[in-house]
């Protein structure tokens, strides 16, 4: 049996290889997940530094826009109360 497409490394453009795969199921809806990994482990490894990298850029981004939320609700607030 052929497979319906090749998954390829980005960085070294070798073939990756399936680590495992799970079910998840909910409410109406069943989801199939795979994960794969390069085979190459130096790269895998430089591939997963540049995720664990952009996953905390994003998340350092998400709370200064907390931060921003917070810090500008509290500042109208504070205008209002010397207003009055």
């Amino acid at each position: 049996m052929q497979r319906p497409y090749k998954n390829i490394c980005p960085r070294c453009g070798k073939e990756r290889i399936v680590v495992r795969v799970w079910v998840e199921k909910s409410e109406n809806s069943t989801i199939e997940n795979t994960e794969t990994a390069c085979p190459d482990k130096k790269c895998q490894e430089a591939s997963e530094r540049d995720i664990s990298k952009q996953r905390n850029k994003r998340l350092q981004m998400e709370k200064r826009k907390r931060d921003s939320i917070r810090n500008r609700g509290s500042h109208v607030h504070k205008s209002i109360s010397l207003v009055k």
